[in-house]
């Protein structure tokens, strides 16, 4: 009979299919991509969730071969958990909701600000207006139609009980990193970016109650990825971005699978 939930997928070494994958590997070559990396976690029921906002992942299943010659399951998931897109209407009642999100804005220049040594010691570390301007002396101006992310080894979190949203009970405060709210402002007016994104739980700081940069960067028509997983992996610059962004009517943003090619 069915088991009531949704099983591990098996060992993926016992899945056939070698013969696609290397056809895959050699078409990325063919287009000029040696690697391909995934910036996404794998979304479970017990992945930290800022449950403020959001609630856990429940996942079932509703058929199995043994009952029923096919396997299938359900998702029961919040739009802003795991790995996910923010679309402008999180934000702003007029912004385009992520289904209406140019196709184009969501293949772009990568370019990763790491901070991670920062962040190490402290936990309220932000991409600043200076961080990116070192990135540009090092690599040359923001591509226009980038999307810059911050890589503060927060990914590494995830799977540490309380970690990835490091709360402090005693002052009711949450500690992640993100972008500074004048770092949001430079790339709105002074560069012509699509989105953000970083590797913690929100684009602001956990400890800006206030959260400016989703109050600013969304609604100028610009987009957030959180969450964000693999970017070690990732060339601080040269790297094209594919954000495989859910697409349903009206949604605030929802969970997607993104990638880094290079």
């Amino acid at each position: 009979m069915c088991a009531p939930q949704l099983i591990d997928g098996g060992d993926s070494s016992e899945v056939s299919g070698g013969d696609v994958v290397g056809a895959g590997v050699k078409l990325v070559r063919e287009r000029g991509f040696g690697r391909v990396v995934d910036l996404t976690h794998t979304l479970t029921p017990d992945f930290p969730v800022w449950e403020l906002v959001s609630k856990r992942p429940e996942f079932g299943r509703v058929a199995c071969m043994a009952d029923n010659q096919y396997n299938a399951g359900r998702l029961d998931i919040y739009e802003h958990v795991g790995t996910h897109i923010d679309a402008p209407l999180h934000f702003d009642d007029a912004g385009l909701s992520v289904d209406a999100i140019p196709a184009e804005n969501l293949v772009a220049p990568l370019a990763v600000i790491r901070i991670a040594e920062r962040a190490d010691r402290d936990a309220t570390a932000a991409v600043t207006v200076r961080d990116i301007r070192d990135w540009e002396r090092a690599h040359g101006p923001l591509p226009q139609g980038a999307v810059v992310v911050m890589e503060s080894g927060w990914a590494q979190r995830v799977p540490i009980p309380g970690a990835f949203l490091n709360h402090d009970e005693r002052t009711d405060t949450y500690r992640w990193p993100g972008f500074s709210a004048e770092a949001a402002d430079f790339l709105i007016h002074q560069r012509e970016v699509v989105g953000i994104g970083v590797d913690s739980t929100g684009l602001d700081r956990g400890s800006d109650r206030a959260i400016p940069v989703h109050r600013t960067f969304l609604p100028s028509g610009r987009y957030g990825l959180e969450a964000l997983n693999g970017l070690p992996d990732v060339p601080d610059a040269g790297a094209t971005l594919v954000v495989g962004a859910s697409k349903h009517r009206g949604g605030t943003g929802g969970p997607a699978r993104i990638f880094a090619l290079y």
